[in-house]
């Protein structure tokens, strides 16, 4: 796996530095979907996201983009079962999730000047720690997974080289070992600026 992000890593840079670029750094709210959501149903509002994409031409960009999401979540007077044994206490669970993806966006009008809409995708490794505290016991998981996120966007500009960002990805991670099949909807509001 640390071939995978070192290979992420390498191919980030080299687009990022020999092609015109555009950087974003956004706040991120998380809403839990599918197995992710019975495990914690409480919305994330704890994360942050940076993204980097180099223009292949005025509609196509390739890059790289890093997440921290933290979802978290107490559960009182719950009941915890692992094998044989059986605990019921408040329950404090936790997932923190960082996805490494390289990206493609593909954007609706070629004038800067003017608000663009974007629609892309993300591929690439999701590290996921996964605790439930009971009582004084902890169980932990922490797995690097394969994962996919479509997304769409909208750039607003505000200034010369700057513009105000909006996206909205769904996050698909695959199950490695007996872990989750983890999935959540990131919205994702901050700024973006290039040259």
């Amino acid at each position: 796996m640390k071939y995978i992000v070192a290979i992420i890593a390498v191919a980030f840079l080299t687009i990022a530095t020999q092609s015109q670029g555009l950087y974003s750094l956004t706040y991120t709210t998380g809403f839990n979907a599918g197995k992710t959501a019975d495990y914690i149903s409480s919305a994330s509002f704890r994360g942050f996201s940076f993204d980097g994409r180099g223009f292949l031409s005025d509609q196509v960009s390739v890059g790289g983009y890093f997440n921290w999401q933290t979802f978290y979540q107490e559960l009182a007077g719950a009941t915890y079962v692992d094998g044989t044994a059986t605990v019921t206490a408040t329950q404090y669970r936790y997932i923190n999730a960082f996805p490494i993806l390289l990206q493609a966006h593909y954007y609706l009008g070629t004038d800067e000047y003017e608000p663009r809409a974007y629609f892309g995708a993300g591929l690439g490794t999701y590290k996921m720690e996964q605790r439930t505290d009971v009582g004084v016991w902890t169980v932990e998981e922490d797995h690097w997974h394969f994962g996919m996120s479509p997304e769409v966007g909208l750039l607003y500009p505000v200034g010369m080289d700057s513009y105000f960002n909006i996206n909205l990805k769904y996050h698909y991670v695959l199950g490695v070992d007996e872990s989750l099949d983890y999935s959540w909807f990131g919205l994702s509001v901050g700024f973006a600026w290039g040259d």
